[in-house]
């Protein structure tokens, strides 16, 4: 009987180049990470047919809205923050498994940073939530 998959990640990455991360890319302090996918639809109806509407799927996107603690001096907090000024692409890797063969222990996903939020209260930490917009196809890792 197939079992439910647990709901954490072992390594979350961003990069500036599509070349494998390293532990400098280690992306700490996330809190949540979820990627939700999305795909659009057109109309393959006719008349004549039984009056039911049906659709064909095209073309496929994904959000990945991101949200931690700010951490001080954090290199991969920073990569989310440039990319973000400057549009530019950056990739996000979620690693679900390490121990698992490669090409399937997670997903690099190649995004831009839509929105870019810092959060301050009197009793709490900095937190941070972004937006990464997907910019293709995720690739198994």
């Amino acid at each position: 009987m197939a079992q439910p998959r647990e709901a954490f990640f072992d390594k979350l990455y961003i990069r500036a180049t599509e070349t494998a991360p390293t532990e400098v890319d280690a992306l700490d302090g996330v809190t949540e990470a979820p990627v939700n996918r999305a795909k659009d639809t057109v109309d393959t109806n006719y008349f004549g047919n039984d009056g039911y509407k049906r659709s064909k799927g095209t073309l496929k996107s994904f959000t990945i809205p991101l949200a931690g603690h700010i951490l001080k001096g954090s290199a991969p907090q920073k990569v989310l923050l440039d990319a973000f000024e400057s549009d530019a692409t950056v990739f996000f890797t979620i690693i679900e498994d390490e121990a698992a063969p490669v090409g399937s222990q997670g997903y690099r996903y190649p995004v831009t940073v839509t929105s870019y939020e810092e959060g301050r209260s009197s009793t709490d930490v900095v937190t941070f939530s972004v937006t990464l917009n997907g910019q293709g196809a995720p690739v198994a890792v």
